[in-house]
């Protein structure tokens, strides 16, 4: 059991692939500020365009806060942190303890993947009021949305089924 304050897991970086998406989120997020800058100087909606990627960016820079502190939160606050219960479970096998932060590790990377969805969303919304405004026509993107979302949760799911392959048999 963790008590608060008391260091219990073994530190582990994040994963390689969570590096990528994290990189990758966070240049989507940029290039929606591009598309927010562009739009905004073409059409007469100005710089209310650019709510949609400063929102983004907050919700980008909360995410890289939780990834960054996850081990400090988690051990001081465990209530708050709703994990899989397989990942209780490893810490009663032998080398519990490795696995059970390696684990541990490897959920945060479903973090770094929402954090690259995020910037997508960004920029796809960016765009899309960018070009409902400038034209009188519908918006391209206006169902991708629907898409993003239904592959964003698809993408959780594979990672948590990653993580029980790898440590739940």
């Amino acid at each position: 059991m963790l008590m608060a304050g008391k260091k219990t897991l073994k530190r582990y970086g994040i994963e390689g692939i969570a590096k990528a998406l994290i990189a990758l989120g966070a240049l989507l997020v940029l290039v929606s500020w591009s598309a927010a800058l562009y739009y905004s100087g073409i059409t007469n909606f100005g710089t209310m365009l650019f709510i949609i990627p400063l929102i983004f960016t907050c919700v980008l820079a909360i995410m890289l806060l939780l990834i960054r502190y996850r081990y400090e939160i988690f051990e001081r606050y465990p209530y708050l942190m709703n994990l899989p219960s397989m990942f209780y479970h490893i810490g009663d096998k032998k080398d519990g303890k490795a696995k059970q932060s390696l684990a541990f590790s490897m959920i945060f990377t479903v973090h770094a993947l929402v954090i690259a969805f995020m910037g997508l969303l960004s920029l796809v919304l960016t765009i899309s009021v960018g070009t409902g405004i400038k034209g009188s026509h519908a918006s391209p993107f206006l169902y991708s949305y629907l898409a993003i979302v239904a592959i964003l949760i698809i993408s959780v799911l594979l990672q948590y089924r990653r993580i029980y392959i790898k440590f739940g048999r």
